[in-house]
């Protein structure tokens, strides 16, 4: 079961107006204290009380998307609420936020004393040639309450029905003096249909990572949430969806993509999928599966080495004639997505764009200035590389 927003859920907290450009504002919502954020035009919400010893974050200071307490250092990011910085070491709740008109109205979206639910690593799959690695969670977890353990069989009841391309956090212990703390937040790459929970991240060099890539099957892992707003819309399935992907920023399409064909949902659904290489291309083999049992599913692949037969980056709209590479060469652009999509799909179709930061800049800017797509049917979802 997916869960529905209805309008009701939502709270006129401020006025746009009222919050300019790297300010914030704190309201309160029942009895919770949060505080708004405008980061170069966009909003973000999450809890205004520091996690570390209750300081005020209203009275902090912003930079870039993070926010710093005042009274000891610590910094959150205001997208997701993560922390960024220590002495904290527990994220701030995050809030569904949106703007209607003028009005900034609020839901709820995450809470400090929802469970924790305990999960059982089933299995490491590490992509060949790749520094990427998926993580497969037991969907059979146990519930942390009052002092007590509860076993929970539904895993998917526990987290609150995710839908596919929210995120949660994973708290997998032993993990010390990491600059960004103990804790991060991951998309669910797998789907709701799927009887495990999964996360797939690139392993770095930070003590989260090294732990993370070192846990053994069987090992526990406590998860929180969901939360997020970059998933598939739900009121009308006429309109094409079309995914802008950059490298490990693919996991929430995946989620969606698996999800929109084990449903049998009538949405068609094109993916420009860009890679440095081939052998980076994430989730290829199940992709092309699906493709092939889900009629409304078409994937473009596009890799940005160099072509071997020139010994440049082609132009975007040439296939190499090597048996071993099918796909397009080049980075998206207008020319690509006008040659898969012609102009009376273009026009009703929704964008969702998932990738590093310069990426999303570019797609954004492709989309509005040279596609003249409206921002409204625009989602984005950045991933910051930790």
């Amino acid at each position: 079961m997916v869960l529905l927003l209805s309008k009701i859920d939502f709270i006129k907290v401020a006025d746009a107006k009222d919050i300019s450009p790297s300010q914030m504002k704190e309201v309160e919502v029942d009895g919770q204290k949060i505080i708004i954020a405008n980061i170069n035009g966009k909003y973000y919400a999450i809890g205004s009380i520091c996690t570390h010893e209750g300081g005020p974050l209203a009275d902090g200071t912003l930079s870039g998307y993070e926010v710093e307490c005042p009274w000891h250092g610590s910094k959150f990011d205001l997208r997701t609420g993560q922390v960024t910085n220590p002495p904290a070491n527990e994220p701030e709740p995050a809030y569904e936020l949106k703007v209607e008109g003028t009005q900034i109205l609020i839901k709820k979206q995450g809470d400090r004393n929802a469970p924790e639910i305990e999960l059982t690593l089933l299995e490491k799959i590490k992509v060949d040639d790749t520094d990427v690695t998926s993580f497969r969670f037991s969907k059979k977890g146990y519930e942390q309450k009052k002092g007590e353990v509860e076993e929970v069989q539904d895993i998917n009841k526990a987290l609150l029905d995710y839908k596919a391309g929210q995120f949660a956090f994973f708290d997998i212990g032993g993990v010390y003096n990491d600059s960004k703390g103990p804790i991060r937040h991951f998309t669910i790459s797998s789907s709701p249909t799927e009887d495990f929970i999964m996360l797939t991240t690139r392993i770095r060099d930070s003590p989260y990572k090294q732990r993370l890539v070192t846990l053994e099957e069987g090992a526990k892992v406590k998860i929180r949430g969901p939360q997020g707003e970059f998933v598939l819309h739900e009121d009308d399935y006429s309109k094409t969806v079309i995914f802008l992907s950059g490298g490990i920023g693919v996991t929430p399409f995946r989620s969606m993509i698996k999800y929109a064909t084990d449903m049998q949902l009538p949405l068609k659904i094109i993916m420009f999928d860009s890679n440095r290489n081939k052998e980076n291309i994430l989730f290829k083999k199940e992709f092309d599966d699906w493709s092939y049992i889900n009629n409304n599913l078409k994937i473009i692949y596009t890799i940005s080495e160099k072509n071997p037969q020139q010994g440049k980056l082609t132009s975007p709209l040439s296939l190499t004639e090597t048996s071993d590479w099918k796909g397009e060469y080049g980075r998206i652009d207008k020319a690509m997505i006008l040659k898969y999509v012609d102009d009376k799909t273009l026009k009703d179709s929704l964008f969702y764009i998932c990738g590093p930061p310069p990426m999303i800049k570019a797609m954004e800017s492709l989309i509005q200035k040279e596609l003249e797509i409206p921002k409204e049917r625009i989602k984005v979802e950045e991933f910051t590389g930790y």
